[in-house]
């Protein structure tokens, strides 16, 4: 092997180990300095009146540095919005049904088939005396890696008896970034439920949802554990004032 050669294998071995090197230390978290950060993640949102109501549209995106493409990260968004306000001896709707997610993802703008987002149901507390609770649906969709971006499209259908109610929604962006440790790792919300003046109970007072929000576990029941950052958004959505 002439002096040549033996210089490009040496040159060959020292780059393979320094690659794997690096990608080992953002696998384990240990570069995420170099890595995108929560005011990285840009968030629109808007709420507009259409034929079909009202409809709240939250689109995002988010541009990755370099050394994430050696991560085998993975992302998600939830939404968490109410439907319903409970007693212990009734309940009054404040949509029609549970209003489904439209979800398009960027680059290619694939609108993503309902199977494909996981809804469920819980009850959150509320403070006070009575103890109301509101019912919640969480949607989650664990995105595809090469995801950039996307757009959220919800449309509740208002009844009659929750006209004019204003109902906080959630957004919240997971990004995983390597490592095992999730930033922050749990948080607490009060999210101000503005009932309308027909609604049967609490009508035209504001009830506070209690939403306590555990990254770590939403994340690791959908993704497996992994590390990175969670950002959150609320958006207040005044439900039309015609219900149907």
């Amino acid at each position: 092997m002439g002096r040549k050669t033996l210089a490009i294998v040496i040159v060959l071995v020292v780059f393979g180990w320094t690659f794997l090197g690096v990608k080992s230390a953002v696998q384990h978290g240990l570069l995420s300095g170099w890595t995108s950060d929560p005011e990285q993640l840009k968030v629109r949102q808007a709420v507009l009146d259409t034929s079909d109501g009202t409809v709240l549209v939250v689109e995002w995106n988010l541009t990755e540095k370099p050394l994430e493409k050696l991560v085998d990260g993975r992302d998600a968004v939830f939404l968490f919005y109410p439907v319903m306000v409970y007693l212990p001896d009734e309940g009054h709707a404040l949509t029609q049904g549970i209003p489904r997610v439209n979800l398009t993802v960027y680059p290619s703008e694939r609108r993503v088939n309902q199977n494909g987002i996981d809804y469920t149901y819980w009850y959150y507390d509320t403070p006070g005396f009575a103890l109301p609770k509101v019912g919640m649906v969480r949607a989650v969709y664990p995105l595809p890696q090469n995801v950039t971006g996307g757009r959220i499209e919800l449309l509740p259908d208002a009844l009659n008896d929750s006209r004019c109610s204003v109902v906080p929604v959630v957004f919240a962006y997971f990004h995983g970034t390597g490592g095992d440790e999730i930033e922050p790792d749990h948080l607490d919300l009060r999210l101000p439920l503005r009932l309308g003046p027909d609604f049967p109970l609490f009508g035209n007072s504001t009830l506070e949802v209690l939403l306590d929000f555990n990254a770590s576990h939403w994340v690791e029941m959908h993704l497996g554990e992994r590390g990175g950052w969670v950002r959150v958004e609320t958006f207040n959505v005044t439900l039309p004032c015609q219900g149907g």
